[in-house]
């Protein structure tokens, strides 16, 4: 069946949807944190738990996530966006509120409940996120389209509503538990209440549905996954994706904080013992990056968008010799300032990202949920790639090693952007088999 034309229909109550993701991520990365927290009692209580299990149940929702996204966004192409965005919050709410499910049944709980019940939270809370995320990028494609500046403020509004949400819940979950203890988990479900009514409240029925289109079979889904124009992008944005898991996990804090030193360089353990240091270094970069992204918001959409991605990734470049000098005792004169242009073009990349991967998926408006599905997919894929290649490399070179690692991800991102802009020049837009 062939899609018909976009709609010139505005719908209302995107900003609301944006704040939605703003509530349901900071709820999100609170949780994760205080379910470290959770756990660092239940140690001192004399269960048997540790990184390792914390990592594995941590690690259920992000498979959950990885997994289910697709799934999701095809469902909402044809059931409507706004039943999945009321529904994607309180799915998380229930699963945050069962997090400290053990504790409630038992003074000193068994190994074996802990483990139901995290892992069904954890399933639970990784579950909204899959159906969250593909759905709110789907919504806003629907709305912007025809418009391309307002394509790049809302992808960058959406892109600094879920890092925005990431840093303010890495500071609230550490400080909500430490004030409210169990407590917190009931809080954070309230947030992700509050996320679900305002999706409810202020956007209408009937104005977040897609056209009506015929079913389409598995076949026909695959195949627009399998369209040109989104595998030639894949590799690049997974090699982005890398990057970001590398720099944006708790590796980079083993290496800042941790024992572990190395001649010549000077940031490995430069925090030990001084976590509020720590604390105020990464506060400060999430902030100015987030800064980055607003101003970006301005020139996405304006500018034509594979120039783009390459001048951003080439700001992951930039940044990466900066770091490596002052690493290595550069004056800060020279090496704060080319960290800081690279931190602001680098931090272009998602909403660009984004931004073409709704121009592509202005092809394929029956299936624009599915596409924007392989979203979440690569990030997953993208942020394991970062964790397990940032270990190799920290446990190689320490810092020098992240910056080197950094170094090569973003050539690979360059390579295959090149060979993306080749596909593109073949591939023309037309209406496609949905």
């Amino acid at each position: 069946m062939i899609d018909p034309p976009p709609s010139t229909r505005r719908i209302r109550g995107t900003g609301a949807v944006i704040l939605s993701q703003l509530l349901l991520r900071t709820a999100s990365a609170a949780g994760a944190l205080a379910l470290g927290s959770y756990f660092v009692d239940l140690s001192r209580q004399g269960a048997s738990v540790g990184p390792l299990l914390l990592g594995i149940l941590s690690g259920i929702g992000f498979l959950a996530e990885l997994v289910l996204a697709p799934i999701a966004g095809s469902a909402s192409d044809r059931r409507g966006r706004r039943v999945f965005l009321v529904a994607a919050p309180l799915l998380a709410a229930v699963g945050v509120l069962l997090t400290p499910g053990a504790s409630l049944i038992a003074t000193a709980p068994a190994i074996a409940l802990v483990v139901v019940t995290v892992g069904t939270a954890r399933l639970l809370d990784g579950a909204g996120a899959a159906i969250s995320a593909p759905t709110t990028l789907g919504l806003l494609a629907d709305a912007s389209d025809g418009d391309p500046r307002r394509r790049g403020r809302v992808t960058s509004l959406y892109e600094l509503s879920s890092s925005g949400g990431i840093a303010l819940g890495a500071v609230a979950g550490p400080l909500l538990y430490g004030a409210l203890g169990l407590g917190t988990f009931a809080v954070l479900a309230a947030v992700y209440v509050v996320a679900s009514v305002l999706v409810l409240v202020f956007l209408r029925p009937g104005t977040a549905s897609p056209p009506p289109r015929m079913r389409a079979s598995l076949g026909d889904r695959l195949r627009v996954l399998a369209h040109p124009r989104l595998l030639a992008f894949l590799p690049a944005w997974i090699a982005v994706n890398a990057i970001l898991g590398t720099w944006v996990t708790s590796q980079i804090t083993f290496v800042l904080a941790g024992d572990a030193r190395a001649d010549g360089q000077s940031f490995p353990g430069a925090f030990r013992g001084d976590e509020a240091g720590l604390s105020i270094v990464l506060g400060v970069y999430v902030l100015f990056f987030s800064l980055c992204i607003v101003a970006w918001a301005f020139f996405i959409g304006r500018l034509p968008t594979i120039p783009v991605l390459l001048v951003t990734v080439a700001g992951a470049l930039i940044a990466s010799v900066g770091l490596m000098l002052a690493n290595r005792g550069a004056p800060l004169a020279v090496a704060v300032p080319l960290v800081m242009v690279g931190v602001f073009l680098e931090a272009g990349f998602t909403p660009a990202a984004l931004t073409h991967l709704s121009d592509i998926s202005a092809e394929f408006r029956g299936d624009r949920g599915l596409i924007m599905g392989a979203y979440s997919v690569v990030v997953g894929a993208g942020y394991l790639l970062g964790n397990v290649l940032g270990g190799v490399f920290a446990e190689w070179l320490l810092f020098d090693g992240l910056a080197l690692l950094t170094i090569g991800l973003a050539v690979i991102a360059l390579v295959s952007i090149t060979t993306m802009s080749v596909v593109e020049k073949r591939q023309r837009p037309a209406p496609a088999r949905a």
